[in-house]
């Protein structure tokens, strides 16, 4: 092997070019498990970081301020530019709620920790809600600068150690990252970590990172000598592209992360090169191309996807498709040519790096601390004089004061509410209504499964209603053996008001602004017609009044001229008092 190819090879760039196209299926909605793109990018990262580390350790030549300030004149001034771009997008037409995630978006990503923000906020990365979210990919670039800002410190630890106690520095570094992976590993095993961990920080990723790295540290003893096998090399990659893209049918999901990092780890080892199908492949240079634009492609192309969600629709048409790709790929290009090749260390980079990072994080921490207002909303009674963060969100979860015991006997029906938000909504929908100086309200959170202690049961003992958002046969027999011979059980429905007002606000200049409406997913009328079905009588329909026509389109403001959602699934108060007029609570409530 020439000298050369020891410290270039294209087949990684065609390897990285496959990854990311994985990735930009995945977030368009076409490929099943294109996420997993993103774990050989982990390996692929552990292989070039981890055995050059390690060796400037120990030749005394590491210098980590300066492995650092590499690290962020590769990352940052992307991440800059991207956020800038999202921020006065997002100034243009976003409503608060939705701009102030944003703001703190930037804010994370750009301190290089919006996988935390993630584990801490969303949770859940296959949430639809991530589908609008601009800078929602940027938890990988977390994660990697974590682990540029961590393993070189434990390196070094690591040959003060063995100096001391005169064992081989090589040894106890290799044992090291071993023991490092497998804990990781272990981790991400575990069945109780949640999705969200598991997914989003560094602990559970470690051994993607390490599993690279181990196999560059192994090809290092062996002075750069690659596995010659071209076979093994072709079905390798043929094999990674069904995992990375269409997933395989009959391998547990759990399985499919670490065997995709295990076939790019065989990859990494191999000289594939040899292989007649990479050779093939290499010669088209488009893929290598991809591969080396990896980066530009990686952020630019989330932004474009989350604000067509956002402000056009959730729905991708084949027109979009195209234009979507073209632009990407022609954006990507030329911040690839123009931005990551021409920035490079120096004395003009810190100056215009640094005033960027302070200017653009300063006007997103403002835009946070000002709630994501940067105008009078009327439609969700918001003023620019009178804001405060959470507003919405205060609105529907003010029902958790009510979690409480009915009072003495005085005259009012008791009236418990249990479930989730959408159940709090209709504790707010009863509260705005004539029935709030009739009853004793008593509310307690449920989500999937319904579990019902003694002091629950002793409320639904004492209950004239109960609500509950959920299928009936959910409701544990402990509730129907403790309710009074008299006590009604009522099932509260799903709403709808499809899946971003982004798409309605960007008219507010229109004249018929105020009387859009959407049609919303078959999925929420079959829900609710199959609830209703179980519930019979017994059931709160909150979606067929908020319909309009026979074409299952629902309003979005109410007569008023306020947003019945703030979210498009939960009310606000404009909302609550459309419903509270809206509904006939007569058959619920008889006089």
């Amino acid at each position: 092997m020439s000298q050369s190819e020891k410290f270039y090879r294209d087949d990684l760039d065609l390897l990285k070019g496959f990854a990311i196209i994985a990735v930009v299926l995945y977030h368009m909605g076409i490929s099943s498990c294109g996420y997993l793109g993103v774990d050989v990018f982990f390996a692929i990262n552990g292989f070039l970081i981890m055995p050059k580390v390690i060796r400037e350790v120990a030749d005394g030549r590491f210098r980590y301020l300066s492995f650092l300030e590499k690290r962020v004149v590769r990352l940052l001034p992307l991440l800059l530019l991207a956020s800038a771009c999202s921020l006065l997008v997002g100034y243009w037409g976003m409503l608060p709620d939705d701009y102030e995630n944003l703001s703190s978006s930037v804010v994370a990503s750009n301190f290089f920790s919006n996988n935390i923000l993630a584990a801490i906020t969303t949770a859940d990365y296959w949430d639809i809600v991530n589908d609008y979210k601009a800078l929602m990919h940027t938890w990988y670039i977390g994660i990697l600068f974590e682990f540029y800002l961590l393993f070189p410190l434990v390196v070094m630890l690591v040959k003060g150690l063995a100096s001391r106690c005169g064992f081989s520095f090589d040894r106890a570094v290799s044992l090291t990252v071993i023991g490092l992976a497998v804990a990781s590993f272990a981790c991400y095993l575990n069945p109780a970590a949640s999705v969200g961990d598991r997914f989003y920080l560094l602990h559970y990723r470690f051994f993607e990172l390490a599993a690279g790295g181990l196999a560059g540290m192994w090809l290092s003893h062996r002075q750069g000598r690659l596995l010659d096998c071209r076979w093994l090399s072709g079905m390798a990659l043929i094999l990674l592209l069904l995992v990375i893209n269409s997933g395989l049918t009959a391998v547990p999901k759990m399985v499919l992360l670490p065997l995709s990092v295990g076939l790019t780890v065989l990859l990494l080892l191999s000289a594939n090169n040899r292989s007649r199908l990479f050779i093939a492949l290499i010669q088209t240079e488009v893929l290598c191309l991809l591969g080396r634009m990896s980066y530009s492609l990686f952020i630019w192309h989330q932004p474009v996807l989350a604000f067509y969600r956002y402000f056009v629709s959730g729905e991708l048409s084949p027109v979009f498709v195209l234009v979507f790709l073209v632009a990407v790929v022609v954006l990507s290009y030329l911040s690839y040519r123009w931005v990551e090749q021409k920035v490079k260390v120096g004395l003009s980079t810190r100056i215009v790096t640094s005033v960027a990072f302070c200017l653009i994080n300063a006007a997103a921490l403002g835009i946070y601390l000002h709630a994501g207002v940067v105008r009078d909303i009327p439609e969700l009674d918001v003023s620019m004089d009178s804001v405060h963060r959470n507003m919405h969100g205060e609105y529907v979860d003010r029902i958790y004061a009510y979690d409480r015991d009915f009072p003495a006997s005085n005259g009012r029906l008791n009236v418990l509410v249990v479930g989730n938000s959408f159940a709090r909504d209709w504790a707010n929908i009863l509260l705005e209504s004539a029935m709030a100086d009739r009853i004793n309200l008593s509310y307690f959170f449920q989500d999937k499964v319904l579990l019902f202690d003694k002091q629950h049961l002793e409320r639904v003992s004492q209950a004239d209603y109960i609500f509950i958002h959920n299928w009936k046969h959910a409701v544990p027999d402990n509730v129907w053996a403790s309710l009074k011979p008299s006590a009604e059980v009522w099932g509260i429905g799903t709403k709808s008001f499809g899946e971003s007002n982004g798409i309605f606000y960007k008219n507010r200049h229109r004249p018929d602004y105020f009387q859009q409406t959407v049609r919303i997913k078959p999925y929420f009328i079959r829900l609710n017609n199959e609830m209703k079905a179980e519930w019979h009588d017994k059931y709160i329909d909150l979606l067929t009044p908020a319909l309009v026509g026979n074409d299952g389109e629902v309003a979005i403001f109410s007569p008023d001229k306020k947003f019945i959602s703030q979210d498009t699934r939960h009310l606000t108060k404009g909302g609550a008092q459309f419903y509270a007029h809206k509904l006939d609570f007569n058959p619920i409530f008889p006089q």
